[in-house]
């Protein structure tokens, strides 16, 4: 059963590791698990997410989760944008988890996450999209801490694709004032352009209170954007203005290019000092719930591949690329042997071990 709210680490569970040659890999892990340091123990499962509330104080007290990260930004290469951090920041939200939680590394969470001993204060660290700003500033802060995350790749830069969507979000940030400015133009190429009419019809769809509710940082000109992008254009018509955008622009895409993603020698260093790597699909499709059963095992399954060939340790975690799956996808997970992965929010009602809930890190801000 697929959806049957049941957290993997059963017997039958154990059962179905060794006839897939897994049980001498998870008794290695366990025995690791023995030699660290465990505060707390819960005898039940406590996988239940619970319903995002960023105004209740309460938030990080509810159950087990990981917290999400995406963009930082320094002084040199990587460039300050919509929801990026400063190394000094992510070092305050990790003392701040430090006191607030059970903060443990990737490792540890995943033992506890198969023999069903995750505690609802127990929570990890993830890095979502293979970014060369999470190596250059997150990865020395976690060493401080000697502390071990999960970092979900998607793999077509690996083989020397320019994927579009950092592209143009370094675009974005990098040639516009503020991305209201950004927005502005982008309606306007719209505006322009044999798709006008298209927008104007789909965005009568658009419901501001229901879309992207579970994400209450976005602002209505993200929503707006995301919704025409996603629901409306479609991914070629999409990619038909962004370039038509950066074409009139002097951007220098090849050399952006080799800033933006994390190298194999990168990947192969995470995976040796103890860090996991997991699955984030091959090219990040914004609606991968859209694509067939078999256009999703296809993207999963080069993913799967391209990690395989990098990493020593088996792909055991994934996280959904922008919340977007369907039972197809967790078919997929189930038939690639994937033990658990993350949602990108903390809405309740999702109990299989492939949707385990997330904070962004935006909402931690505050806090600390």
């Amino acid at each position: 059963m697929i959806l049957n709210g049941r957290i993997f680490g059963g017997s039958d569970d154990i059962n179905s590791l060794s006839n897939h040659s897994y049980l001498f890999q998870l008794t290695q892990s366990i025995l690791n698990y023995v030699n660290l340091k465990i505060h707390r123990r819960n005898k039940h499962n406590t996988f239940i997410p619970t319903l995002a509330n960023i105004k209740n104080n309460n938030l990080m007290k509810k159950k087990a989760h990981g917290i999400m990260f995406h963009h930082f930004h320094n002084d040199g290469l990587h460039i300050k944008g919509q929801g990026s951090i400063d190394q000094e920041q992510f070092r305050r939200m990790i003392k701040f988890l430090y006191k607030e939680q059970n903060l443990i590394s990737a490792n540890e969470w995943y033992i506890k996450a198969i023999t069903n001993t995750l505690q609802d204060t127990d929570i990890c660290i993830t890095f979502d999209d293979n970014l060369q700003c999470q190596y250059d500033i997150a990865l020395p802060v976690l060493e401080e801490f000697d502390l071990k995350a999960f970092w979900f790749m998607y793999t077509s830069p690996i083989e020397g694709i320019h994927e579009r969507l950092e592209i143009y979000r370094y675009f974005r940030f990098s040639m516009f004032k503020t991305i209201n400015d950004f927005y502005n133009a982008f309606n306007s190429t719209v505006s322009n352009s044999i798709y006008n009419e298209l927008v104007i019809h789909g965005m009568k769809n658009y419901n501001s209170k229901e879309f992207l509710k579970g994400f209450s940082f976005y602002t209505e000109e993200d929503k707006v954007f995301r919704f025409t992008r996603d629901h409306i254009l479609g991914v070629d018509k999409y990619f038909e203005v962004m370039d038509e955008m950066i074409s009139n622009s002097q951007m220098d895409i090849e050399e952006i290019a080799k800033t933006l993603w994390i190298n194999k020698e990168g990947i192969s260093y995470l995976d040796k000092t103890g860090h996991m790597v997991g699955l984030h699909s091959h090219s990040h499709p914004t609606q991968i719930k859209q694509l067939s059963y078999d256009d999703q095992l296809d993207q999963y399954s080069k993913n799967h591949t391209i990690l395989s060939s990098i990493v020593t340790q088996k792909i055991k975690a994934m996280s959904h690329p922008c919340n977007s799956y369907n039972s197809d996808t967790l078919k997929v997970l189930e038939k690639l042997n994937i033990f658990f992965g993350f949602r990108a929010n903390m809405e309740e009602g999702y109990t299989s071990k492939w949707e385990y809930p997330r904070l962004d890190h935006a909402h931690l801000i505050n806090k600390i």
